[in-house]
């Protein structure tokens, strides 16, 4: 929830303006469609779980390995999101921008899931020490 909280104040603030203008200098319209957000949220809640099963299993070093997990997921997101928007003709800003603002989203979300995990994982190797 957190990577959607940080796209759709990045969308308000600034990104929906930098897909406008670049879907319109293609003669497009936006493909940001309430459909495709809504199918976008139902995705990327199951990435972020997945993400935290990974870390979580990685307990001495959470923060790192939810970090790594995020990085892998970006770069799937970027080379894919990239591909996709080379093919329409869009803007290099506004991939390069999509490409930021989701790495912040993955990044900020797994870190946030870390910091969660914080006490579960302190509480596990506790009871191994006893």
């Amino acid at each position: 929830m957190v990577y959607n909280f940080v796209w759709g104040v990045a969308w308000f603030v600034f990104m929906r303006q930098e897909w406008e203008e670049a879907v319109a200098a293609i003669g497009r319209t936006s493909p940001w469609t309430a459909e495709v957000w809504f199918l976008w949220v139902l995705l990327t809640v199951p990435m972020g779980v997945a993400i935290m099963a990974y870390a979580s299993s990685r307990a001495p070093s959470i923060y790192m390995a939810a970090a790594s997990a995020a990085t892998a997921v970006w770069l799937l997101l970027t080379l894919a999101m990239g591909a996709y928007s080379l093919s329409q003709s869009l803007s290099i800003r506004v991939i390069a921008w999509d490409s930021f603002v989701n790495l912040v989203g993955v990044l900020a979300a797994s870190l946030a899931g870390a910091w969660s995990q914080r006490e579960v994982a302190h509480a596990g190797n506790f009871d191994r020490a006893a």
